[in-house]
């Protein structure tokens, strides 16, 4: 088709091949790096090896390269054969090049090699074989199948007596002889030459892909303080290329760049500054906010002095402090932030700008956050009609804003029409990704979840599983969106009223997290949270109340103990030893809960009347009356500040009151508060509601109780 021009195609059905796939991966990543790099690269490698074989043994030819490569002796020896050519270049003229530059030829054998094509000599017979000859180079050709040994020797004139890769120390040391002028560097403790190996065995550079030996050789090389080593394993964790997302690595490598540029370049050096940015992000990742906030902070005080405020480097440094502030859940804070970011940005570059949109989208997410709805909605659909101008309605990051806009909509509790918005991101990710494609599955999922919320358990379950199988097969089933899809399916379970199966694939969710992630990861504690529930809703308290002990700790260690997240929690461990009577144990972590509250808000914030109500229960179950009437007593004056006397909360927070004097043995108090509470239903509900009615009832009887009381001189 194409002459002597190299070309892919994904029509091959030969199952021994690369696949198609990887051929295009491996030729478009090829393009990606420099050719200075693989020009470096190549350079690295001891030698070459030519692979001459017939296409009818590609699966011999694949084994042998490995089998090669298991000997660390030859660990850098590139061994090269057809499946690397690359597109568009011509087919002859690479394999000339190769075998000029190649220490030896390697010759597979089988019974293939003496077959003719048309009544001609096959290619390894009527070129590769000559030529190799004539060029002198060494000859070794290696049985993979019997062959017959007299027409070899006369379909190839001249060929060296064949040796068995099976016999392994024979093999062996006819390849060291081959290449004896070589100089072997299996032990070699070069940092930047295991380096570039690495990189040739990570990308299948002129060598078979090998990811756990380039891992390794690129690990032993940054280990010996190789900067580009390390900044090469911080990118492969950070975006799990070829391995999981590690986040912990991620960290590890981010501090290990930030060292070595401090100390080389000083601690304010742009480098020094860029890699402690990236150190604050990876802190994020893991759930460490304050340790993330604080860097920040200071590399934003350090760019400010130097570069100004207004310099856009410095003004995404901020954006990155409001969404630290975000996951601290100081909210207001980020609001604050992120508000002038947007506003300098569309000063600066204007509104139909790539950093003003991701600005506005950011400051639509944090307000979507403080519930504002209908601010945040109003900001995702003005960006993204400007991406859709700017960038294609197809475009990742316009998607990425549809897709927000479909999730707040959930967050409206409007679950018909962010499944209609999530329906149009999917159908827009398959028309320009595969089908299969992590973002396209992502999406997925979201349209599973809102199936759920839907009420339509069974179609929601049916979607979350095929879409974990998938993700299992393309990500793994360790990957985090993969594991988010179980924790979904969980979900679903729980609200199908199954609490077996929802709490047998949360805990398998928990244990993946806490695997991949560690204990300390956001998404591994949110596991935690969820598996506390779902043992309180099956009644198992103590293996609730044994997490929630746990998750305590996690949460007050990370994000500190008046964070939103940690007094949930708090409140929560109260309530389980609540329910298993340890009324002394629910008592005092009510009053931490409560000082911590006041502390934050004031003594006469609304969101104190539940901690209250909590209190005043506790004391009940307790009979500290006293202690009953102080707190049932400020329920009341609260109730009547933030929300009037004729509340029907308030009024009821009156009768609980009038309740205490009566347990207290104070009649006359209890009577008049009983009148009151009759009075102000009768008022608001009317004299014929039913609450009005029991209270009218109930009066009454304290009323005889109370003359009873007086009849006998009390």
């Amino acid at each position: 088709k194409f002459g002597e021009a190299q070309y892919l195609s994904p029509y091959v059905q030969d199952m021994t091949a690369i696949s198609y796939e990887e051929k295009l991966k491996k030729y478009l990543e090829s393009v990606l790096i420099s050719n200075e790099t693989a020009e470096r690269i190549r350079k690295a490698f001891d030698a070459y090896i030519f692979l001459s074989y017939r296409k009818k043994d590609r699966h011999y030819a694949n084994e042998l390269m490995k089998l090669i490569h298991s000997h660390p002796e030859f660990r850098d020896i590139a061994i090269w054969y057809d499946e690397f050519l690359t597109p568009g270049e011509s087919f002859r003229a690479n394999i000339e090049k190769m075998m000029k530059d190649s220490k030896l030829f390697t010759l597979l054998v089988t019974p293939n090699l003496l077959e003719y094509v048309d009544g001609e000599p096959n290619y390894v017979m009527k070129h590769e074989y000559p030529e190799a000859k004539a060029a002198g180079m060494d000859i070794l050709p290696t049985q993979m199948e019997e062959t017959d040994k007299t027409e070899l020797g006369e379909k190839y004139e001249n060929i060296p007596e064949c040796v068995d890769p099976q016999k392994n120390e024979l093999f062996k040391n006819r390849l060291l002889d081959s290449l004896s002028q070589i100089a072997i560097s299996a032990n070699n403790t070069d940092p930047e030459h295991n380096f570039l190996i690495g990189l040739a065995y990570l990308d299948g550079i002129d060598v078979e892909k090998n990811t756990d030996r380039g891992i390794e050789l690129i690990t032993s090389a940054a280990e010996a303080n190789l900067l580009e080593a390390m900044k090469k394993l911080f990118e492969i964790y950070r975006e799990g290329k070829g391995v999981q997302l590690d986040y912990r690595k991620e960290v590890y490598w981010a501090e290990r760049i930030w060292e070595y540029n401090k100390e080389n370049y000083g601690e304010e050096a742009a480098d020094t500054l860029c890699s402690l940015n990236d150190l604050a992000v990876a802190y994020g990742k893991h759930g460490d906010y304050s340790k993330a906030l604080e860097l920040q902070e200071y590399v934003y005080s350090v760019e400010s002095r130097t570069w100004g405020k207004e310099h856009p480097s410095v003004l995404k440094t901020l954006s990155n402090l409001a969404a630290t502030y975000v996951n601290l859940g100081n909210y207001k804070k980020a609001l604050e932030i992120q508000e002038k970011v947007s506003a300098r940005f569309s000063e600066i570059f204007g509104e139909e700008n790539y950093d003003t949109l991701l600005a506005q989208n950011n400051l639509a997410l944090i307000y979507s956050n403080l519930l504002n709805f209908q601010m945040a909605l109003s900001i995702f659909e003005k960006i993204y009609e400007i991406g859709c101008k700017i960038l294609g309605e197809n475009h990742p990051d316009v998607l990425m804003i549809l897709n927000n806009i479909a999730y707040t909509y959930t967050k409206c509790d409007n679950y018909r029409q962010a499944l209609e918005v999530f329906e149009k991101v999917y159908s827009r990710q398959i028309r320009v990704l595969i089908k299969d494609h992590p973002d396209a599955l992502n999406t997925l999922n979201n349209i599973a979840y809102t199936y759920g919320e839907l009420g339509e358990y069974e179609k929601a379950l049916n979607l979350m599983w095929e879409v974990h199988a998938v993700q299992c097969k393309i990500l793994g089933e360790e990957h985090p969106n993969t594991i988010k899809t179980l924790h979904n399916t969980a979900t679903i379970y729980f609200k199908l009223g199954n609490d077996e199966k929802a709490l047998e694939t949360e805990e398998k969710v928990y244990l993946l997290r806490s695997c991949c992630l560690g204990e300390q990861h956001p998404d591994t504690i949110d596991s935690m949270d969820n598996l506390s529930l779902l043992y309180d809703k099956i009644h198992n308290y103590q293996k609730g109340l044994e997490l929630l002990e746990k998750l305590y700790v996690l949460r007050k260690d990370l994000l500190g103990k008046t964070h939103t997240s940690v007094l949930s929690t708090l409140s929560q461990l109260s309530s389980h030893y609540f329910k298993l009577e340890n009324y002394s144990k629910a008592l005092d972590l009510q009053k931490r809960l409560y000082e911590i509250k006041c502390e934050l808000l004031g003594e006469e914030h609304p969101d104190l009347l539940p901690i209250l109500s909590n209190l005043a229960v506790v004391y009940d179950k307790q009979k500290d009356l006293q202690k009953l009437l102080e707190f049932r007593e400020k329920i009341y004056v609260l109730r009547c500040k933030v929300f009037g006397e004729e509340h029907p909360d308030t009024i009821e927070a009156l009768n609980t009151l009038g309740d205490a004097y009566f347990k207290l043995g104070n009649f006359i108090k209890s009577l008049e508060l009983f009148e009151k509470v009759c009075i102000l239903r009768s008022k608001v509900l009317g004299a014929n509601h039913p609450d009005t009615e029991t209270a009218n009832k109930f009066y009454k009887r304290i009323k005889e109780i109370v003359k009873i009381f007086q009849d006998y001189g009390f």
